[in-house]
């Protein structure tokens, strides 16, 4: 996995035990919410990514410098059948919270120019047994190009 997110994924499964092995990338939770399924674990986390955002750039003869922040989406799931308030559920989502955080929140993948920032965090949604909370983090890095 050499993209930035599959790269987050890595770190993720690497640092919290929680997901270890339980860790997939966006299409996995589309296809489960297609097909009106729940994950096959109790929790796991698939990881998307958001874009990015122009910092600013120089360019010069031959040379361009830009700065971008690319932000990467970390959806954690948490089964939560027979809890219709997802009480039971809450521990668990900020345990595991916690430790994404803790695994991906300042560090850096490869040679980036910077390390990664905590944007937001936003429960996105409790039904149907299943809880979905979202994290996203931020990396700014530069884009250089030379002709």
């Amino acid at each position: 996995m050499s993209t930035l997110e599959g790269l987050v994924a890595l770190r993720i499964d690497d640092q919290v035990p929680a997901l270890k092995g339980r860790v997939e990338d966006i299409a996995a939770l589309a296809a489960l919410i297609e097909a009106g399924a729940l994950p096959q674990h109790d929790v796991c986390a698939f990881v998307a990514p958001l874009g990015f955002d122009d910092r600013g750039g120089e360019s010069a003869v031959n040379a361009h410098t830009q700065a971008i922040e690319e932000t990467i989406a970390v959806v954690l799931a948490i089964k939560a059948r027979g809890d219709a308030k997802a009480q039971k559920a809450l521990p668990t989502i900020g345990q595991l919270k916690e430790d994404v955080l803790n695994a991906v929140a300042g560090w850096a993948p490869n040679s980036s120019v910077g390390v990664f920032n905590v944007r937001r965090g936003r429960l996105l949604s409790a039904a149907k047994g299943l809880v979905l909370y979202q994290l996203e983090f931020s990396l700014l890095d530069q884009l250089r190009i030379t002709a």
